[in-house]
C-alpha cells in the first residue's frame, strides 16, 4: 500500500514511513498538537514546500517543533505590539485562513511571522469581542441602592438624589457648587 503525504507529496508505503525516524516523530508531534491545531496543520505544512520538490522529513519535523511552540506559548506575540493569549482554536483558524489563502501567497513561506500576524489579529478580534461582552454585562448588572437608603449614611445616594432632582427641575448642567465635599473628595 502506497500513501501520498497530503502536505508534502511523498509517496511511500506505510511501512517505509513508519521505518522512518524522522517520519515517526513528526508523526508524534502531530498527534501531540491540540486537536484543532492537529487537522490544519498539515496543510499549513505544505505552504512550506518548494515549488517541484517535497519536503523532506527533517524539515517537516523541524517546522511541527515551531508550531508546536508558537501553540504551546498559549499567547501570540507580534513585535512591537501586545502580546495577546491565543488558544489553539485561534492558531487553528489563522492556519486555516493561509490554506484559503495559498493562491495569494507568496510559496513556499520561509517563517511563521504570517500566520503569527494571522493569530494576532484574531486573537485581538476575540479580546475586544470578550471586553465588549464583559463591560455590557457590568452595565447591566450595576444596581442603584433602594429608595429607602439614608443620603445622611451614603454619600453616593445624596449626590444622585440631587443630581436626579436638578435634572426634574430641567437643569442639564450639574453644579459641582452644590454638591458636597464629600463627593468631591475634599473631606
Amino acid at each position: 500500500m502506497k500513501l501520498i503525504c497530503p502536505g508534502c507529496g511523498a509517496v511511500a508505503s506505510a511501512e517505509s514511513w513508519d521505518n522512518d525516524l524522522t517520519a515517526r516523530e513528526a508523526i508524534q508531534v502531530v498527534s501531540k498538537l491540540p486537536a484543532p491545531v492537529n487537522k490544519q496543520v498539515f496543510g499549513y505544512i505544505s505552504l512550506f514546500r518548494p515549488e517541484k520538490r517535497s519536503l523532506t522529513w527533517k524539515k517537516t519535523l523541524r517546522l511541527l517543533h515551531e508550531v508546536e511552540q508558537l501553540v504551546g506559548k498559549g499567547y501570540v506575540h507580534v513585535q512591537g505590539k501586545i502580546d495577546r493569549t491565543c488558544p489553539a482554536s485561534l492558531w487553528a483558524r489563522a492556519m486555516e485562513q493561509m490554506i484559503e489563502q495559498r493562491g495569494s501567497l507568496r510559496l513556499p513561506m520561509a517563517s511563521h511571522n504570517y500566520l503569527t500576524k494571522i493569530a494576532w489579529d484574531l486573537a485581538e478580534q476575540a479580546d475586544y469581542g470578550s471586553e465588549k461582552k464583559r463591560t455590557t454585562i457590568q452595565m447591566n448588572s450595576r444596581t442603584r441602592p433602594s429608595a429607602d437608603a439614608d443620603p445622611a449614611l451614603d454619600p453616593m445616594e445624596k449626590a444622585r438624589r440631587e443630581y436626579d432632582e436638578r435634572m426634574k427641575k430641567g437643569e442639564v448642567n450639574v453644579d459641582l457648587k452644590g454638591v458636597s465635599n464629600i463627593i468631591k473628595g475634599m473631606d
